[in-house]
């Protein structure tokens, strides 16, 4: 069915309820998964780049490199087949970008509930994705098991 899965990642206690389905969907399928996590390097992150003495995309990029690589360990450890990436940039655009490079043939994205006016300044990843991507998107929704 899959055999190529990128599932974007962040760390947070809501993405550990999606890489876990993730890790069950590259199980099920004998897929291999690649992690990618993005430091955002637009909006409110640029804002607090340009205006701090604080390297704050630095920071985010150690932070992220940290975590993904401990998912990275634990997911090897249970026999996956699994690889990590951290970029930099818009996320659309990475995970896009990404998804072509190793010719995903499914992304996993995780679904978090925003305002009407976030949801307006931002737009929705998801609907974003949807008319780029090369293949199929799977959006887990909630955040327990």
């Amino acid at each position: 069915m899959y055999q190529t899965i990128l599932l974007a990642y962040d760390g947070t206690t809501y993405s550990e309820h999606v890489l876990q389905r993730g890790a069950e969907l590259a199980r099920l399928c004998q897929a291999r998964l690649h992690l990618l996590s993005i430091v955002v390097t637009t909006g409110n992150m640029a804002i607090a780049e340009a205006v701090g003495a604080t390297d704050v995309w630095g920071i985010e990029q150690k932070s992220l490199e940290k975590i993904v690589d401990e998912a990275l360990q634990n997911l090897q450890a249970q026999g996956l087949q699994v690889s990590a990436c951290v970029r930099s940039g818009e996320p659309d655009s990475e995970i896009v970008r990404y998804a072509r490079e190793i010719q995903a043939d499914l992304v996993i994205l995780g679904h978090t509930s925003k305002g009407m006016l976030s949801r307006w300044l931002q737009g929705s990843l998801c609907a974003k994705l949807l008319d780029q991507l090369p293949c199929n998107l799977l959006v887990v929704a909630g955040d327990a098991p």
